[in-house]
């Protein structure tokens, strides 16, 4: 076994490659994921909390309803808040290993750089939960914060999320569209799985050997959505979806070393070309988990990047209201 870190030349970004090169020397003895069992594959996903807050955002531990009853959530409130909107944020970690200290780091630097408040929510996980059960818990939250039942968060409403949470903020987004759920101000993907098939160049690039390997991937879609026709839906896979028109901005933030890559981009100029305002934030020769990773400064100017394309159209102010059938602006 190596004694010293070899970097991998996929990783073009010197500080991801060197951080990912130590931590590949530590992971070089384990048995993958998806091999080791959901129970191992847990625990070493498991964060641990942060032990000093960071100075600037507030945080507070809660329970809001999700679609079966009370889900843990965290709330992050900038010291200066910019915006009232609220961001309900969706977590990684294939649906099936995450929590709220996945992405902590992230909400932390949305909500501070942002000016917004976010919520990030403990959805229910597969393979105990399968398909729905993840998108319903978000759906019954965003329907809550829409109707002012949870108390103190109030304006314009943004879904976020990252890796498996970003999939779900897309079908959030398509819903939203039809008025299944209520308006959104924007959509934040971050590094989105968002289609199952698993064929692109990116998962032939960069599926082994980086962190999430396509077979990392097969397996939480496995675990997420057990039936494969129903993967095809464009609800489950929103790569797949035909109507995009009237979907909320979009901001799709995607790794260039990370095997979901060229969904993320394909998804953004479906987006574009269906006259949604759609940008993507392209951080090169990093891999997926670069947003949640404390040290690459790569990691950091993505969040800004993708926060200044928020606060700007919420400076705008443009909903679409198409609940009601009639689309307003608000």
């Amino acid at each position: 076994m190596p004694t010293s870190p070899v970097l991998d030349p996929r990783l073009t970004d010197v500080e991801a490659a060197r951080l990912h090169a130590a931590r590949a020397l530590v992971d070089a003895s384990l048995t993958p994921r998806h091999l080791a069992g959901l129970a191992v594959a847990r625990a070493r996903a498991r964060r641990p909390a942060p032990s000093t807050p960071d100075v600037g955002v507030r945080t507070q531990d809660l329970a809001v309803r999700g679609a079966a009853g009370p889900r843990p959530a965290r709330l992050y409130v900038p010291d200066e808040l910019e915006q009232s909107a609220t961001v309900l944020f969706l977590h990684g970690g294939g649906w099936a290993l995450g929590d709220l200290d996945t992405d902590d780091l992230l909400c932390r630097r949305l909500a501070g750089t942002a000016g917004v408040t976010v919520l990030s929510l403990a959805y229910r996980l597969a393979p105990e939960h399968p398909w729905p059960a993840a998108l319903d818990d978000a759906a019954a939250v965003l329907e809550a914060l829409a109707a002012g039942r949870v108390p103190g968060l109030t304006g314009p409403l943004v879904v976020a999320g990252h890796g498996a949470g970003g999939q779900l903020a897309a079908v959030l987004a398509l819903r939203a569209r039809t008025g299944r759920v209520p308006p959104l101000a924007h959509a934040l993907l971050f590094c989105p799985l968002l289609d199952d098939a698993l064929d692109r160049d990116s998962h032939r690039r960069y599926g082994d050997g980086l962190g999430l390997s396509v077979d990392d991937l097969a397996w939480f879609w496995r675990m997420y959505v057990p039936d494969r026709a129903t993967r095809h839906r464009s609800d489950v896979a929103p790569a797949r979806a035909r109507e995009l028109a009237g979907c909320a901005p979009t901001t799709v933030v995607v790794a260039g070393a990370d095997p979901v890559r060229d969904e993320g981009l394909a998804f953004a100029a479906a987006l574009r070309a269906a006259g949604v305002d759609a940008r993507e934030v392209l951080v090169d020769g990093v891999p997926h988990d670069v947003l949640a990773t404390p040290g690459p400064a790569a990691g950091e100017r993505a969040v800004r990047t993708a926060a200044e394309h928020l606060t700007a159209t919420l400076s705008a102010g443009r909903v679409l209201d198409l609940r009601e059938g009639v689309p307003q602006l608000r």
